[in-house]
């Protein structure tokens, strides 16, 4: 029956090539896992391992590498091919962690987190750059952005969901643990999905993508340093980010760039990476000050935060689900708008909880609205983002794009923690509330006509230089 055969041949083909998605999508869920569910297990680090003045560098150097990492990660994907980068990241990601839940001292913890922050940025860029290469058509990219930017926030949510019980039944290297075992279930999916493909970039100068990563790597850790030692902190960070623009302008010019500034010339991206840069920053700091708040003020166990988080997982898994119908049916801008009318709502709640001492059940409240707007948010700025990038940059975009993420969350959390040596509790949830007031302007003015208002039309991604 031949035509039983050529449907069940399309439908095979059909599989593997979303399972490629899939795949790369998961990888962006773990990493994006272990930047939050750490929060939840800080408290109890710090009373098996001590501080010793490390313990806040478990999740900023963790953040440090990650954020240093991303760009070279993707001009290697780019250059050498993604299915070695990609796998080489995985392998390292699931060995650092089985470091990080062995390490006898924080100190040594901290390296550990160190070197599985980097292993992360090379996997987050190069699982991007995937996901770009392999969807090239406008309407198959816009869905699958969807899914990858869903994927991603529910990671991140549910990293404080699931934190508790792993602490509970595996003390605290239970948080790394569960990395290892989602590595080893992924690993023969990525090998069977992940082809091998050509290196699209020829290029052997990669030195303005070690300066960038340089300069990011200097701001993250300026920004954790200003919260012990202001000066010298913001020393570091104002020369990171004078050798970051003064690499982007240089790249500006150059006649054959290796890094994508050009897309700095697109409005949609600049405002797109602008929502990215705030949306990363509010999800990555709620997690920290929800956590921080309801055991250290509360006097909740690890198991009860978690379970407290539980109404913000379920309200993001459910947004992501359906977050490509809404967004078909009422249009990118509108969308946008509602989502980030749920994360000012939200943050306003919990900042009135904070300020007034109110029972921590009203945080309940303020978190089922910030988790039902991240998805949206993030959703909208990717797709955005990358609208334009053609395939053969799609690791070098993914990564660039992935660091002004990653420096948001990096900014956030450090001025979470500045806030909170000035007003505990209630000096996080008003950054948390500044940066829901940023993304709500972002949603504001429109950014095109039709483009905006509807899921695109099939047909090929245009590279716009």
């Amino acid at each position: 029956m031949p035509l039983l055969s050529d449907f069940m041949q399309m439908k095979s083909e059909a599989i593997r090539r979303w399972a490629v998605l899939m795949v790369a999508g998961t990888a962006q869920f773990l990493v994006l896992l272990e930047s939050t569910i750490i929060n939840v297990a800080i408290p109890t680090i710090g009373d098996r391992l001590g501080d010793g003045g490390w313990l806040v560098w478990v999740l900023s150097g963790y953040l440090l590498a990650f954020g240093g990492l991303l760009l070279p990660g993707g001009a290697w994907s780019d250059r050498t091919g993604r299915r070695p980068v990609f796998l080489g990241a995985l392998t390292g990601f699931a060995i650092t962690s089985i470091a990080c839940a062995l390490a006898p001292t924080i100190e040594v913890l901290v390296g550990a987190r160190l070197v599985q922050g980097a292993s992360a940025g090379v996997l987050a860029a190069s699982a991007l750059g995937v996901v770009i290469a392999r969807y090239s058509r406008q309407r198959e990219r816009a869905i699958a952005l969807t899914i990858w930017s869903a994927l991603g926030v529910v990671g991140a949510v549910i990293g404080s969901l699931i934190a508790g019980p792993l602490i509970s039944w595996f003390g605290w290297p239970g948080v790394f643990w569960i990395n290892v075992a989602a590595v080893l279930l992924l690993m023969p999916f990525a090998l069977r999905t992940i082809q091998r493909g050509e290196s699209h970039t020829s290029s052997a100068r990669s030195w303005p993508a070690g300066v960038v990563a340089a300069g990011a790597a200097a701001i993250l850790a300026g920004l954790s340093i200003a919260e012990r030692n202001p000066l010298p902190g913001a020393a570091l960070a104002v020369v990171g980010a004078g050798a970051l623009v003064t690499t982007v302008l240089a790249q500006r010019r150059a006649v054959a760039p290796v890094l994508p500034v050009h897309l700095f010339s697109l409005a949609a991206y600049r405002t797109a990476t602008l929502g990215l840069f705030a949306v990363n920053g509010l999800m990555i700091a709620a997690m920290f000050a929800y956590s921080t708040h309801l055991q250290q003020h509360y006097g909740l166990t690890a198991q009860g935060a978690s379970f407290a988080v539980a109404p913000m997982a379920i309200a993001s898994l459910v947004v992501a689900v359906l977050a490509d119908t809404v967004i078909t049916r009422l249009g990118a801008t509108a969308t946008f708008r509602l989502a980030g009318a749920a994360l000012l709502v939200g943050t306003g709640t919990v900042f009135a909880v904070a300020l007034t001492d109110a029972p921590w059940g009203w945080l309940i409240l303020g978190g089922l609205l910030i988790g039902a707007g991240l998805p949206g948010a993030f959703v909208i700025s990717n797709r955005r983002a990358f609208a334009d990038v053609a395939g053969d940059e799609a690791g070098a975009a993914s990564g660039f794009t992935t660091m002004i993420t990653t420096l948001g969350g990096a900014t956030t959390v450090a001025a979470a923690g500045l806030a909170a040596s000035l007003s505990p509790y209630v000096g996080p949830y008003a950054v948390l509330l500044l940066a829901a007031a940023v993304i709500v302007a972002l949603s504001l003015p429109r950014t095109g006509p039709r483009e905006d208002s509807a899921v695109p039309a099939a047909g090929p991604a245009t590279e716009t230089r």
